[in-house]
């Protein structure tokens, strides 16, 4: 006989297992690494960190080295800079520039060409840079992802600083040949601004001194105005030349001052060189009549002149000729006289004639005496010279008979004394002419 057998449920120690089995595997899940990137990894951002050389001046081409960092966790793909041309700063060439990858803080250097425009004003200036990317990591569920296209704003900046440069070009004269004694001679000198920076209220003075003065008032000054880099304008003055100036070459100087596009003053001395030429001067060194007194009536009176070259150049065909003077006596038939050539240093002697008018009053009367001459032909100077000059010449009383040639200039007050001084000697001789 079969007993009947206790069967025991076994649904607590499937239970058990079940349970083991699901704390065994939430377990090995959370213990499992599951992909997320880190807080520094999840991005990509692309700068300019550096850029060399960043000093440029105005009219300037130069090449231009920056460096491109990722600053970000995540790499950086296809990256695209675009810059942006300025009025005043510009990159020429290429103006895109394009990276295949930038691992994350990684950087790599780029070269552009800047060129900054002519007459470009003191300052800094900025040229923006249009910059795109793809952000680029790794999903392990996905493999490699690339994010959609990062745009960002960036930019470089320039430091442009030039200054104007002023300097003396050509320089004329009018006359051509400046000679000692010449007036309102025209002296022009072309100013020239040789810097890379414009240079505007350009003003220009002229120094005189003993030997070069303004011919009038204003003569020495020029306002030039503005003076852009590589401009030049031409200044004008007018001066006098002293008659006792050296022969050789000078150097004038010139004060300009000016101002740049900001308006900083500047000031310099620059200087013009102008020559003297030689040429010859004269002086009358003596002159004397024959007969040495003279009185109204004289005929054949002989006037002898002496000249002497002064100057610093031999003057050929000099002669000595009278000028006309309304208020002198003298009627002359040899009105001129022929010297020659004289060498500096040497005197030469003309021989005039006149007759004195019959009613000529006595005193000195002033007569005018040209002399003339050219220049030394040899030196090429071929100039016609003419030197204005006075003597004096002195119309003595004639004596009793019209005879007499020596002067008697009665003295003022001189007769009353005289008598008062006889009729003192008359008393005084009567006296004692009583007391005998």
């Amino acid at each position: 006989m079969v007993k009947n057998a206790v069967v025991k449920p076994v649904f607590p120690e499937v239970c058990l297992l079940g349970a083991v089995f699901f704390m065994t595997a939430l377990m090995v899940a959370l213990l499992l690494p599951v992909f997320a990137p880190p807080a520094d990894a999840s991005f990509s951002s692309v700068t300019i960190t550096d850029v060399e050389p960043t000093d440029l001046r105005p009219g300037e081409t130069k090449e231009v080295t920056m460096t491109v960092k990722n600053n970000g966790g995540m790499d950086a793909r296809d990256i695209r800079m675009a810059f942006q041309g300025t009025e005043v700063v510009s990159v020429v060439g290429a103006t895109v520039i394009h990276i295949n990858s930038l691992n994350s803080w990684s950087r790599k250097e780029v070269k552009v060409y800047v060129q900054v425009k002519e007459e470009a004003p003191n300052g800094v200036y900025s040229v923006p840079v249009s910059c795109s990317w793809r952000g680029y990591y790794f999903d392990p569920s996905k493999g490699y992802v690339a994010t959609d296209t990062i745009k960002a704003e960036l930019g470089i900046s320039f430091n442009v600083e030039g200054e104007g440069m002023i300097n003396i070009g050509a320089v004329t004269t009018d006359p051509a040949d400046v000679r000692p004694g010449d007036e309102d001679v025209e002296i022009r000198a072309f100013v020239e601004n040789s810097g890379e920076a414009a240079a505007k209220d350009v003003e220009v003075k002229l120094i005189s001194n003993f030997n070069f003065n303004p011919s009038w008032s204003g003569t020495d000054r020029s306002y030039i105005g503005r003076l852009n880099s590589g401009d030049s304008k031409e200044a004008a003055f007018y001066v006098d030349v002293a008659d006792n100036t050296e022969a050789k070459k000078y150097s004038l100087p010139l004060k300009i001052k000016y101002k740049d596009t900001r308006g900083k003053e500047y000031e310099v001395t620059r200087s013009v060189d102008l020559l003297v030429e030689p040429k010859p001067d004269f002086e009358i060194v003596s002159y004397r009549t024959e007969p040495a007194s003279i009185n109204a009536g004289e005929k054949a009176v002989k006037l002898r002149v002496t000249v002497k070259n002064v100057g610093s150049e031999e003057a050929e065909s000099v002669s000595v000729r009278i000028t006309d003077e309304a208020e002198v006596p003298f009627d002359y038939d040899v009105k001129s006289g022929f010297v020659g050539n004289l060498k500096v240093g040497e005197t030469g002697e003309a021989v005039l004639e006149f007759e004195v008018d019959g009613k000529a009053e006595p005193k000195e009367y002033s007569q005018g005496v040209e002399i003339r001459c050219t220049g030394d032909r040899d030196l090429g100077d071929e100039n016609v010279y003419i030197f204005d000059d006075q003597i004096r010449l002195e119309v003595t009383p004639s004596g009793p008979g019209g005879s007499s040639k020596t002067l008697s200039v009665p003295v003022p007050g001189f007769s009353p004394l005289f008598a008062l001084l006889a009729l003192s000697l008359a008393f005084v001789f009567v006296r004692r002419m009583k007391k005998v």
